[in-house]
């Protein structure tokens, strides 16, 4: 149960209101004039009551019967209200309770209906609430033009509508100097605007869409891809499970990769130090070098020998070069002036 006040004479400072034990206000969003300088909600009265956690209901009366002007009262009345409570901060969505402060009869019930009526062509039905006693609360939520209702005790017969979201209970308390009158509500909604409402339902649309998405993630009938391949238990992968796997199996490369860089760089170190390992041993690297230049200048050596008489061969009267009849060797058939340009 949540207790809360309503004031017209004056402002208790919320801090006051709290340290009282209440926590809703349900303020005016009319003018009360000289004698009720209290009675109109300011904006900043409204930021020092939610800044001290106190919910706000809104309110419009301006006179007890104004309700018995009917349809055209209520459009006026309400265009009024919704911009008082967005001129304080409060939401749209949010009910405003029009007053029939009075003891209204069955036949008065028809132009305070028509007042509703209005009321909602600006607010919508699901905005438009009643403060009364228990008849006209009651037929007023029978016949749907009102969709909230704020009771009082008056004119009540001791009864209470079990549909009432708020019960003004007729006692009175003083606050901060502030004559209020007492309110009780057993609902976790009573039409304050700091309420919690939960999202509308979606659309078909937004719910095709939100199917899609999630067949997309998690694969047809929720059961994963078989194009990604199946996880440790033999199941179709979803989109999440491929990329964790698909990141798993990168981690895994990226290790391998670096064990082969490894290897390969002990491999470069290994080849260089056997090429750098052609030495001759000790004494026999004192004579490396000149031996190099020997074998160099003997390869040049045997490129030229074709070219050159051996030893035992002769120039023949006709002037080629042959060899003795012991040597068994055929004549060469360079000129004398051949060889000896060789």
């Amino acid at each position: 149960m949540r207790f809360g006040l309503d004031y017209a004479a004056g402002r208790p400072a919320p801090s006051a209101i709290t340290a009282a034990g209440y926590d809703f206000v349900v303020r005016y969003l009319s003018e009360g004039g000289p004698t009720l300088p209290g009675k109109l909600l300011t904006p900043a009265e409204a930021d020092d009551l939610r800044a001290h956690g106190i919910s706000i209901v809104s309110n419009w009366e301006t006179t007890a019967a104004r309700m018995l002007d009917g349809y055209g009262a209520g459009v006026t009345d309400a265009h009024a209200a919704l911009a008082q409570v967005l001129r304080c901060g409060g939401r749209a969505d949010r009910p405003v309770y029009f007053s029939a402060d009075f003891d209204a009869t069955p036949q008065q019930q028809v132009p305070i209906d028509a007042y509703l009526d209005g009321a909602a062509s600006v607010l919508g039905r699901a905005n438009v609430g009643i403060y009364g006693g228990y008849w006209p609360v009651s037929r007023a939520l029978d016949s749907g033009s009102a969709t909230w209702a704020w009771q009082t005790v008056a004119w009540s017969g001791g009864n209470v509508d079990p549909r009432v979201a708020i019960f003004q209970t007729g006692e009175q308390v003083t606050v901060d100097g502030v004559r209020c009158d007492v309110n009780q509500t057993d609902r976790a909604d009573f039409g304050q605007w700091d309420v919690e409402t939960e999202e509308p339902d979606l659309t078909p649309e937004q719910d095709q869409i939100l199917r899609d998405i999630q067949t997309q993630l998690r694969g047809p009938g929720l059961g994963g891809w078989p194009q990604l391949g199946t996880d440790a238990q033999g199941r179709d992968r979803t989109v999440v499970d491929g990329l964790a796997a698909a990141l798993a199996r990168i981690d895994e490369l990226r290790t391998e990769i670096s064990d082969l860089e490894a290897t390969t760089a002990e491999l470069e170190h290994e080849v260089a130090r056997l090429s750098g390992q052609h030495r001759w041993p000790f004494p026999f690297s004192l004579v490396e070098g000149p031996a190099t230049v020997v074998a160099d200048q003997l390869a040049k050596l045997e490129q030229l020998l074709p070219g050159v008489p051996l030893p035992g061969w002769g120039v023949g009267p006709n002037g080629n070069s042959t060899k003795s009849a012991e040597s068994g060797q055929a004549p060469a058939t360079h000129a004398s002036n051949t060889a000896s340009d060789s």
